[in-house]
């Protein structure tokens, strides 16, 4: 070595000892709280001279000569002691650990150990790079025993990554002597090597030799990229830190010793006296590193405090966060289009390859995620195959997995690190919590580690359990700085990985495994155009009773609750809270204040999970009182059994009782009866958890036949699908309790077996729940939802009977048959309920029919149409938007006078009468001495296809007329009205639309509509009756909106009150139909009858009244 390099590496480990010196005296002084001191280990700063910029460093904290010589100022060094606003981190680091992305000095660890794996991830992005980086691992002894440090060096070794690991040998880990005691020095005497890996040894006590192990190991690393390992022995000149005394464990011999002969600089200095130094010239260069030291103290000395930082994320873009952001497939919600629908496994599998495709930096790295297997349940399926050496199998360690993603992200790649099971993610923790979560925190921003962790989780499966089933969310949401999500779908799925991957921030993905082929949840096959926002909630559904918010697998069992509640009218917000951590407290505080109720159900266990989390949240925030209830785990561990795991873990008979509380009802379970023995039932299954029944297509059964396990004895359609029932057990069939055209309840016997006796019973593979039977009780204990008090007594409003005009046509079932279809009039009368229906005639238009309607109503009632001060016309097919169909109506009424009314159309679909109701009676209020005439004009015989035969039975013409009267002239009333309780939801017409004119026809899915019509009517009329202090069992009539006759018997159904039909004789005339119903029933009503109206409509639209015969 030269005289001019000597010199250098003298006056860099004299800056380094100085800082020490100087940081004592600060501590001392009670300036700064924490020092540990790198005095001894200083000969590290021989490795500068080898290493060049593009290699990287994770150092040990003893290295402060090494990073001297890389550039980090004694500035800085003080800057961190005092934890001020210019530290690297801006004080959020003890004072030894550094970080300097210009230099490549990686974040230092704290807990020792942690580099190892990271440095390996680096090495691993690095190695094929063409000026050849290595990367440097430094640790001190007592850190070669911890595991992570031993994968780190197996990883290198395994994959040949040009990893330089120096050991610095001080004998002490802090007061324990490891003298042998490390895997490097054993009782038997120093180990050649770790791994196959040889370990070349130096006395660090002699800069000189040092600097030639380095350079030759260097030069080698950098030629044939590959590990290698140094022990450097050298000596511990101070205490451990500070904090510590080395005197209490080491004696004086050994302290005097190292004093002696440890010092490398003294060593040195000797070196350089054989070079012809002077004592003089040394004592100038001592002076003027005293000098440049005592500067930089004083500036730092100087400096102010950092701010704190509240938030130990990066701050996301708005576009990753803002609901509006959201972007959905082009087959949104066809999950029937199966060729063209992924689900949650191939929708998150095709995501990976476009990413893989766009991205030369995506790297996914697991256990058994290459080809043939493509990971343990298909996800990363054929894409080792298209990008080998990018997508690869790990090791069987969990941190190694984790904590080389790490390293790879450090150097700006994008690596997907994949957990098989969310039951292996503690393995990992120590790297998750105490680096992916901390990383870009303690930098300051400095370093950002944008991992995707993608780990399988949950339960509800058998076979599972307990170390296949957890899901851990509350543990992983607990750690501020990384993001948490869990999809039920796989638009879900897709969408929050496509946000993963733009996301800066590390990125938990938990993804059940339950979910990972429900095909009721697909989504369509363009999942690059699908988006989710992160920390934005998904609601499923909206209701005013109820508030359900759970995630992943608990998803569906919300949904079951919902649906068994829609049975006595109760409507539930459901809640898919999906992002974890942030999670959308916005849209769950405001539905809990909506709602009043809110039940919250997880998997996890109950103590600490993250279910407390958004109880408290809301009892913290909500300006409204919220009745809570959890639904979760016990505090206990989930086992295998299959029956005992359902009832631990959350499930519909759990979560409908909390609901049955909260909502003040009576529940019952209805149990199947135990089939007796010799026999066994094959029970209605549905295509998903959403449907209630099936339809029988086709049976394949006779009466004697045997059958086998397997065999296919129906064709059934479901709410998405037409698929087969097969047969679970071998028998006879005894008896068919279902024919071709019924309904069956999901769950209900189909086929009654006899089989051989003691045949074993098909294992549960799902919850055993039988049937909820809810009923409403009127209590005190209901919670009802604090109102505004009004300021005045309402005006009343009252109504006239109905006057009506129909089409002069009248189609019958047989004239629309015709000879060739093979159906029957009594096929549609059992699919409809609709025996003829009115169409006009070409001499008919819906102006015409309305006009007539109205001068019946006036001629009735006595009145001209002067007397009138707003006219409303309710239609869905009208004849032009401008003029409106009121104005024309009111043109055909005047007679060719000019008559100055206030005069608008209504465009509400089915439920269109309804709110024209409401728009009448808010004008009454304000206008008690008025009258309002509504009128429905509905002609949708002309939209109608006829070879759409299932809509085209459907549909007839008819207007209607009513005269609202305002207290003024109440006495004229037939019947007193109430305000309607209206509301609607979004939806983009694919389900029920009405064309303009010549523009189309009706289009209609008439199983969404009907599940939906049914729930929101009941939803209206319980909240209607809510609302009035009635109970809906108080009603002396119901008369819903006539669409079909089945949605009619299932309002019948569901409530005890009679419902009332005319829809044999008129089909579906849209908002024509409750004023239809009227005009039979008000003439003949006595006084003091309570009917409820409810209607349903495209859009959609909803809602309920209440009026009172009078």
């Amino acid at each position: 070595m030269n005289r001019n390099k000597l010199l250098t590496l003298y006056r860099t480990m004299l800056i380094a000892r100085e800082i020490d010196r100087v940081e004592q005296q600060i501590a001392s002084r009670g300036e700064a709280f924490f020092h540990l001191s790198g005095a001894g280990h200083e000969a590290t700063a021989a490795l500068a001279e080898y290493l060049t910029p593009s290699d990287w460093l994770h150092c040990h904290y003893r290295d402060r000569a090494l990073l001297v010589a890389r550039g980090i100022s004694p500035r800085t060094f003080f800057d961190n002691l005092l934890c001020n606003e210019y530290a690297p981190g801006s004080g959020r680091r003890m004072s030894a650990f550094f970080s300097d992305p210009q230099l490549n000095v990686l974040s230092m660890v704290a807990p020792t150990g942690n580099n190892a794996v990271q440095a390996a991830g680096v090495a691993a992005a690095v190695k094929d790079q063409d000026n050849h980086p290595i990367v440097y691992c430094g640790v001190g002894d007592g850190t070669t025993q911890q595991g992570e440090w031993l994968e780190g060096v197996a990883e290198a070794v395994r994959s040949n990554l040009p990893v330089l690991f120096i050991v610095q040998d001080n004998r002490w880990a802090i007061s324990t002597n490891t003298e042998g005691q490390t895997c490097f020095s054993r009782a038997d005497g120093q180990a050649t090597d770790l791994f196959g890996l040889p370990i070349h040894y130096v006395d660090g006590r002699d800069v000189l030799f040092a600097d030639k192990v380095f350079a030759q190991v260097v030069a080698e690393m950098r030629e044939q990229r590959k590990p290698a390992m140094i022990v450097m022995q050298v000596e511990r000149l101070g205490s451990h830190t500070n904090a510590d005394d080395q005197s209490i464990y080491r004696s004086e011999e050994d302290l005097a010793e190292a004093q002696l002969h440890g010092d490398p600089i003294t060593n040195l200095e000797e070196h350089l006296t054989a070079y012809g130094m002077t004592t003089a010239e040394l004592k100038v260069i001592r002076a003027q590193v005293d000098d440049q030291v005592a500067a930089a103290e004083e500036e730092a000395l100087q400096a102010k405090d950092p701010l704190p930082a509240l938030d130990a994320c990066i701050q996301h873009p708005v576009e990753l966060t803002h609901p509006n952001k959201e972007t959905f497939g082009s087959q949104r919600g066809d999950a029937s289009d199966t060729a063209n629908m992924l689900n949650m496994k191939d929708a998150m599998r095709q995501v990976l390859l476009n990413h893989l495709l766009v991205d030369p930096s995506v790297t996914l790295y697991g256990e058994d995620i290459e080809d043939p297997k493509g990971d343990v349940f298909g996800v990363t399926r054929g894409l080792s195959t298209r990008f080998p050496g990018r997508v690869m199998n790990s090791p069987l360690s969990e941190s190694t997995i984790i904590g080389s993603s790490i390293g790879r992200a450090l150097t700006g790649q994008r690596p997907v690190a994949f957990l098989q099971f969310a039951d292996f993610m503690p393995t990992a923790y120590n790297q998750i919590v105490n680096e992916l979560a901390t990383m870009h925190w303690r930098s300051d921003g400095q370093w950002s580690v944008p991992v995707i962790i993608m780990v399988a989780c949950g339960g509800y499966r058998p076979g599972l359990g307990p170390y296949h089933a957890q899901t851990y969310e509350s543990v992983l949401a607990h750690c501020p700085g990384i993001d948490v999500v869990m999809p039920s779908s796989a638009h879900d799925a897709a969408g929050l990985l496509n946000a993963a991957f733009l996301s800066q921030r590390p990125t938990v993905f938990l993804y059940p495994k339950a979910c990972l082929n429900d095909s009721d949840k697909s989504t369509s096959a363009d999942v690059h155009e699908q988006f989710v926002p992160l920390g934005v909630a998904r609601k499923i559904q909206s209701g005013h009773d109820l508030t359900l918010v759970g995630w992943g697998n608990t998803v569906s069992i919300c949904e079951q609750t919902a649906t068994a509640l829609e049975q006595v009218g109760i409507a539930t917000d459901i809640i898919d809270l999906r992002s974890i951590s942030p999670w959308d407290q916005k849209l769950v505080l405001s539905s809990a204040e909506k709602t009043a109720r809110l039940i919250v159900v997880h998997e996890d266990n109950q103590t600490c999970g993250l279910g407390a989390e958004v109880i408290a949240t809301v009892a913290e925030k909500a300006k409204l009182p919220v009745a809570m209830r959890r639904v979760t785990r016990p505090d206990t561990h989930i086992p295998c059994n299959f029956p005992n795991q359902t009832l631990l873990l959350p499930g519909l008979k759990r979560t409908l009782a909390a609901a049955a509380e909260l909502l003040d009802l009576d529940l019952k379970w209805e149990e199947k009866p135990a089939p007796s023995d010799g026999n066994a039932f094959i029970e209605a299954i549905g295509s998903g958890p959403a449907d209630e029944s099936i339809e029988i297509v086709e049976l394949y059964v006779d009466a004697g036949q045997q059958l086998q396990r397997g065999d296919v004895i129906a064709s059934v359609e479901a709410t998405k699908s037409v698929f087969d029932i097969t047969c679970s057990i071998d028998g006879e069939v005894a008896e068919i309790l279902c024919a071709v055209g019924d309904t069956v309840n999901v769950g209900e016997n189909m086929i009654r077996l006899k089989t051989a006796s003691g045949a074993r019973a098909k294992p549960a593979v799902k919850e055993i729940t039988g049937k909820p039977i809810l009923h409403r009780r009127k209590s005190q204990n209901t919670l009802v939802l604090a109102r505004e008090p009004r300021g005045h007594r309402a005006f009343d409003v009252g109504m006239s009977t109905v006057e009506i005009a129909k089409g002069s046509r009248v189609i019958t079932n047989e004239e629309l048959l015709g000879a060739d279809n093979p159906m029957t009039s009594e096929d549609i009368v059992r699919r409809t309920g609709i025996r003829q229906r009115y169409w006009i005639d070409k001499n008919e238009d819906a102006i015409s029919l309305s006009v007539h309607a109205c001068q019946q109503v006036l001629e009735q009632q006595g009145l001209l149409i002067d007397d009138i001060d707003l006219v409303i016309c309710s239609t869905t097919s009208p004849m032009s938007m401008t003029p409106s169909m009121a104005c024309r109506i009111l043109n055909g009424l005047s007679t060719g006078k000019e008559t100055l009314i206030q005069a608008y159309d209504i465009s509400a679909a089915c439920s269109g009468y309804l709110y024209a109701l409401q728009s009448g009676y808010d004008f009454l209020q304000s206008t008690p001495h008025g009258r309002v005439l509504v009128t429905t004009a509905e002609i949708l015989s002309p939209l109608l296809d006829l070879n759409d035969f299932d809509t085209s039975i459907l549909f007839g013409d008819a207007t209607t007329a009513t005269i609202l009267y305002g207290e003024n002239h109440f006495e004229h009333a037939a019947a007193r009205i109430q305000r309607p309780e209206l509301s609607a939801k979004g939806e983009d017409g694919s389900t029920l639309s009405v064309p303009f004119r010549n523009a189309g026809f009706i289009q209609m899915k008439g199983r969404r509509v009907f599940q939906e019509a049914v729930r929101c009517m009941m939803n209206s009329l319980n909240r209607v009756c809510d609302r009035d202090g009635i109970h809906v069992d108080e009603l002396d009539l119901v008369v819903p909106h006539q669409a079909n006759q089945r949605i009619i018997d299932a309002i019948q159904h569901r409530i005890n009150p009679h419902v009332f039909s005319n829809i044999a004789q008129h089909g579906n005339t849209s908002s024509s139909t409750i004023p239809l119903c009227l005009h039979e029933l008000l003439p003949s009503m006595e006084a003091d009858q309570t009917l409820g109206l409810c209607a349903f409509g495209g859009g959609f639209t909803f809602g309920a009244n209440i009026i009172k015969t009078l």
